[in-house]
């Protein structure tokens, strides 16, 4: 399964990705409208997301493109729209065949569920994968930690979602990481991860009040929280059990 993304800004595309990749889909990335327009054929995605704030001409191209041969329900297509998407706008792509359209900055929770959803509502996600982010319960012993790469003050905060290739992380004082750049590698982030704690190289995907890190190289420790996801149910029943 393959998605394609046609966006400029990479910070944007990156934070994209980082949705995308435990849904299990392959992505494909072009800053150049033309150049995913003249290869839409030799792609055949099964999922387009577009910035129609980079693109308000192109989108339309590459929709009527994609619907001469492939309906919606054969590839997904979302728009990411900035702060102005007028109605007629909005109208041109649902008569295009548009599926959805959500807000680029995907740090509004709503609108990520949004863009989830879409996706999960028109591509065949890998279940396997799509199991494998997990919102840490009552009997989840989690927990993230790390240092400013500039001031080196620690930041501790709650884990939101946890996956084999990222997190997502709420710290508790925002205004501490407010200065980091989407971008910047944290070499020796720790992860509780039950009675162990990891170390992990992680690189900053999105900053706001929900900030997002992917993990980078890290095999064995991505493979030791995969195994910790997976049992998940198992800690669930016992804590229900020593209730």
């Amino acid at each position: 399964m393959k998605a394609l993304i046609v966006v400029q800004d990479d910070a944007v595309a990156e934070v994209v990705s980082f949705y995308l990749q435990p849904l299990g889909l392959d992505i494909i990335h072009y800053r150049d409208p033309i150049k995913a327009l003249d290869n839409l054929d030799e792609i055949m995605p099964d999922a387009v997301i577009m910035s129609a704030r980079d693109f308000p001409r192109h989108w339309k191209a590459i929709v009527v493109g994609l619907r001469s041969s492939r309906p919606k329900s054969a590839c997904a297509v979302i728009l990411l729209k900035g702060d102005y998407f007028p109605f007629e706008e909005a109208a041109k792509a649902a008569y295009l065949g548009v599926n959805g359209v959500v807000k680029e900055d995907l740090s509004d929770k709503a609108e990520l569920d949004r863009f989830q959803q879409l996706l999960k509502r028109y591509v065949e996600v890998d279940d396997a994968r799509v199991s494998d982010r997990h919102a840490p319960g009552p009997w989840d012993r989690l927990g993230f930690i790390f240092c400013h790469p500039e001031t080196n003050q620690p930041i501790a905060g709650a884990i939101e979602t946890i996956s084999s290739s990222g997190l997502s992380f709420i710290p508790e004082t925002s205004a501490a990481v407010s200065d980091m750049e989407p971008g910047v590698v944290l070499e020796e982030a720790s992860l509780r991860l039950d009675r162990d704690i990891l170390s992990l190289r992680c690189k900053l995907m999105r900053n706001g009040p929900v900030m997002a890190f992917s993990f980078e190289g890290c095999e064995p420790e991505r493979d030791a929280i995969a195994e910790y996801i997976a049992g998940r149910a198992e800690r669930e029943i016992k804590a229900l059990l020593n209730r």
